[in-house]
């Protein structure tokens, strides 16, 4: 098994090093400079998920990362001039057309006790903001945020989000608990959530069809997180608000290096986008 994701990881990353490399070689200079006008013009969003202390989660350990490798993250992001906003922030900026140079959204998925007791600290810490996808099922459990720790997340300007009922893989399930797993999954976190209003919907697993995004689009949110890579644009954002990008960061062992290639290939795969190139499908027919 190992075996094979690893030969996965191989051809994605020796696929999207030579393509940049026979689009460079075609085009040289022009392209760089266009290269270099998309990035100003677009942003990625960083999916994190456990920050600390390990917990005990049936999850790959790489999802795992130490509180010192992720202030490394934010240490980094702070002295490359990046603003590192909420997602909710990010749709604002893209929906007004606003300047993305420098733009980064941070979001953590699951909603674990470390991402209040340990990250909520940096993040105030280096004066960045998150958003925080929450399992309706977990909240108050022993590795889990409670009501209080989300409040107190919305307090100090962080955003929250959905990512469903039950941690559900929405493309897979019957669709007739779709309703269940987004419409009430929202309605009942912002009944805990006292009245706050959630926007965004972060599929779990990023598996997601057209059903399910017209279960987030019916049932009031206003985007949705996908798991396909890439970076967001006010142009893609405009004709699929549901379906927007996100870079999973994960303690590879590579150190700021891990994270700094991670963005490189979102951006680049973005911009083969733009070139009519989605390396997205490749990598999902070799993870067949």
């Amino acid at each position: 098994m190992l075996n094979k994701v690893a030969k996965i990881l191989f051809n994605i990353i020796l696929t999207s090093v030579l393509l940049g490399a026979f689009f460079w070689f075609i085009k040289g200079e022009e392209l760089q400079k266009e290269y270099s006008t998309f990035r100003k013009n677009s942003a990625p969003i960083l999916l994190y998920h456990a920050v600390g202390e390990p917990v005990e989660i049936e999850w790959p350990p790489s999802l795992i990362m130490s509180a010192a490798l992720f202030e490394s993250h934010l240490q980094y992001l702070t002295q490359e001039g990046y603003t590192v906003v909420s997602v909710e922030k990010l749709t604002e900026l893209l929906s007004e057309g606003a300047s993305l140079n420098k733009v980064v959204a941070m979001s953590f998925d699951d909603g674990y006790r470390n991402n209040y007791t340990d990250v909520l600290p940096l993040l105030n810490k280096y004066n960045a903001k998150a958003s925080f996808y929450i399992v309706n099922r977990d909240i108050g459990k022993t590795i889990y945020m409670d009501k209080e720790m989300l409040l107190n997340l919305l307090n100090c300007g962080m955003e929250i989000g959905s990512h469903t009922i039950n941690h559900a893989p929405l493309a897979l399930i019957d669709p007739k608990y779709l309703p269940w797993e987004t419409g009430s999954a929202k309605k009942f976190l912002e009944e805990i959530l006292e009245g706050y209003q959630l926007q965004g919907m972060a599929y779990p697993n990023g598996g997601y069809n057209a059903k399910v995004l017209e279960a987030v689009k019916q049932y009031g949110f206003t985007y949705g997180l996908t798991g396909k890579v890439g970076v967001n644009t006010s142009q893609n954002f405009g004709v699929a608000p549901y379906e927007m990008y996100r870079i999973s960061v994960v303690d590879d062992g590579n150190g700021i290096e891990g994270l700094r290639h991670r963005m490189d290939r979102a951006y680049l795969w973005g911009f083969l986008q733009t070139k009519g190139i989605d390396l997205n499908i490749i990598r999902d027919w070799l993870m067949q």
